[in-house]
């Protein structure tokens, strides 16, 4: 997703298994009933729909001014400014080699990748609305495990071709195994999620490489990729136990957790040196993580979360012999929602 709070920036499964594992899956050990615990079935086709949608304000807006009488702030009228992004994202999974604690070999098929942004003004003004696409939408990509580097490696699928920078980023757990204990459970466990697994919230299958529509190249976005190398903080989670969720016993594991991440990026200017920006994102989430006990995969995720967006940009004016170096600072508040669901291909 085209993350706004970035402008623009801004998955291990479970199985039940009652007896012997299945002959379809990888070879293993038998689980315990409802053990938390990812389980690669070859041939398995999961149907994956990820939904987000956040907004943010404009809460603050500051300009300073380094003169030789020392800085200046003039007065600036806070303008109603608010920013609305949405993302709808659907893709198929099939397993077509199964691994231990992940699949060998994955082909995943985009059906839907839509974003839109649109920004809003106060009363009196036009709303503005962007809608972005990507290279992927109706793309088909294969992940394969390299045993040698124990990294997955993605490729267009036979017959298929595209944009291969468009690869070199996407992730193939779409299922949050990383959310998952790294030993047997028990109902009111805890456990820390690393931070690095918020990318994964907020991007399910890394970036799309969004472009706004008609555009011929994704826009480069240097900042988008610092915030997601630098986020830090951590996520705590809590095991409560099973339930039943449309006929599936599911595990339930909520989780809440507060991040903070920075990025600093350089925009040429017509006259003088670059513009610099550094951006800075903080958030907080809370929601719920549900596991299908029975098949060995997410079946929902829900969150919400509230966040805060700091940008601060310093370019340099020239007028003759005489310099001036400015700051503008813009301060953004907003709330954000996920709500992704998995389930079995219907035929």
């Amino acid at each position: 997703m085209k993350l706004i709070q970035s402008v623009p920036w801004l998955a291990s499964t479970s199985l039940l298994l009652l007896a012997a594992l299945p002959s379809a899956t990888f070879p293993g050990s038998v689980r315990a009933a409802d053990e938390l615990s990812y389980h690669s079935v070859k041939g398995l086709e999961l149907e994956k729909h990820f939904v987000q949608h956040s907004s943010m304000k404009l809460v603050e807006l500051k300009l300073t001014v380094e003169t030789p009488d020392g800085p200046q702030e003039p007065e600036i009228e806070l303008p109603e400014t608010t920013i609305t992004d949405d993302e709808n994202l659907e893709f198929v999974e099939e397993t077509l080699a199964a691994g231990e604690g992940r699949p060998a070999k994955l082909a995943r098929s985009f059906a839907t990748v839509e974003n839109s942004v649109t920004f809003e003004g106060g009363e009196g003004t036009e709303s503005n609305t962007l809608k972005n696409e990507s290279g992927l939408s109706g793309k088909k990509v294969v992940f394969s495990w390299d045993e040698d580097s124990k990294e997955f490696e993605a490729k267009w699928a036979e017959g298929e071709e595209g944009d291969d920078d468009l690869l070199g980023d996407l992730v193939e757990d779409a299922d949050f195994r990383g959310w998952l204990p790294d030993k047997k459970t028990e109902e009111g466990a805890t456990w820390t999620i690393p931070a690095s697994e918020f990318n994964n919230l907020q991007e399910p299958s890394g970036p799309m490489g969004y472009r706004p529509e008609g555009a011929e190249e994704e826009d480069e976005d240097e900042g988008s990729n610092d915030l997601r190398d630098n986020v830090k903080g951590e996520i705590n989670a809590t095991y409560k136990g099973t339930r039943e969720v449309d006929g599936v016993k599911v595990g339930v594991i909520a989780f809440e957790g507060k991040l903070d991440s920075q990025s600093e990026s350089e925009q040429e200017s017509e006259e003088g040196p670059p513009a610099k920006t550094v951006t800075e994102n903080s958030v907080q989430i809370e929601g719920e993580l549900l596991w299908d006990l029975s098949a060995g995969h997410f079946h929902a995720l829900t969150c919400d979360s509230e966040f805060k967006l700091t940008t601060s940009t310093s370019k340099t004016l020239e007028f003759g012999e005489q310099s001036f170096d400015l700051k503008e600072v813009r301060g953004f508040e907003g709330k954000k929602t996920y709500r992704f669901t998995c389930a079995a291909k219907k035929d």
